[in-house]
Formats: structure tokens, sequence, C-alpha cells
């Protein structure tokens, strides 16, 4: 017998676990020590692209995040995501970039799921990193208040964090600094903002 899923609009979908993923990582915003600037709270995350839903929550919060002096280390596992939403300064800091972000290149890697790490106490778990995103039937774990599961997502996260390439995010050229530069072949204008992963 062959059970059919009734049509839906997948976008719906996503925005849903973006803002479930939202209030999840605010209440573990909320739950975090005192920051300082010695040892900041950090969040870490794994995300299948910059359209995953923890990432797209994730630039959501970046006010919060600013206002807490949270730390995020992120990692991708496609290189071909547009990633400049996450290393664009905010307002009042136009220097800070959202999050350390790293690639994940090795394809034997990529059974890693999806994950969120609040701190010490939080942590959820979506599905495969080779999993389309935009599918109904998505595996997603929450845990509020899971100081081990935390600890050892939290360890995961470092051993695939060693196993990756950092993203560089090259500034974008002034208009009239190009004047000053010596003439060069037709089709090599230099860096425009792009990041190189």
């Amino acid at each position: 017998m062959q059970i059919k899923v009734p049509p839906g609009n997948n976008g719906d979908l996503q925005e849903t676990r973006e803002h479930r993923l939202m209030a999840f990582a605010a209440a573990g915003i909320e739950k975090l020590p005192g920051t300082n600037d010695d040892t900041p709270a950090t969040i870490l995350a794994v995300a299948r692209s910059a359209e995953s839903p923890v990432a797209k929550a994730l630039v959501s919060l970046r006010p919060v995040l600013a206002a807490n002096k949270v730390k995020v280390r992120l990692v991708f596992s496609n290189d071909d995501a547009t990633l400049d939403p996450f290393f664009a300064g905010i307002a009042d800091d136009a220097a800070a970039p959202l999050a350390e972000v790293r690639i994940l290149r090795d394809p034997r890697l990529r059974d890693a799921h999806e994950q969120l790490i609040v701190g010490h106490m939080s942590v959820w778990f979506g599905d495969s990193l080779r999993r389309d995103i935009h599918r109904r039937d998505l595996f997603e774990q929450f845990h509020a208040d899971a100081p081990e599961a935390a600890r050892s997502a939290a360890h995961g996260f470092e051993r695939l964090w060693a196993r990756t390439e950092p993203c560089l995010a090259l500034p974008a050229l002034a208009a009239d600094s190009l004047t000053a530069m010596p003439p060069r072949k037709p089709g090599n204008a230099g860096p425009t903002g792009t990041v190189l992963c």
C-alpha cells in the first residue's frame, strides 16, 4: 500500500522550523551565565547550507547574540552557499561578523546531523547533512536542559571542526581605490566583497 502525503507548502514548514529554532536558541541564550570578554558564551552549529533553518535562525537572532556577546562557531557542509549574512557586520559594529565559519569538504563526514548547541545546557539535532532540507519528514530533536547531551554534542562538534577548512572574507574595494592601481588584464577586477571558501 502506498501512502500519499497531501500537498502542502514546504516554505511554511521551513519557516515554522526556523521560528522553533529561534525560540529554542533565545531560551538557551537567556539561561547562559553572565558573559565577559575572557570567556564569552558560545553557540556551536552545524548546517547544511545558509538556506538551512538553523542558519537562518542564527541570522535572525543577530541582535540578541550581539547584545549578549555570544560567540558563534558554524560549520557548513555546502561550500556553494551564500555566506554573506554571516560575514557582514551589524549596524553597531560593522566590523563584527556573526560567526566564525568553516566548510566541511570531506564527503565522508556529511552523514553528520545538523545541530545547534547553546552553551552547556541545550542542544538541537536536525536531519542528516546529505538530506534535502525541503523534505516534509525531517528529523529534529530538542533537548532544552540536557547538560550531558550538550557536552557530548560539543565534543563531536570539536572533532568535526578540526576536520574543516576556514572561509576567508575579502573586503570590498572602494571605487576610487581602483584609479591608483596599475592597469590590469580585462576581466580581472579584483576582490569585490567575496567570500572564498
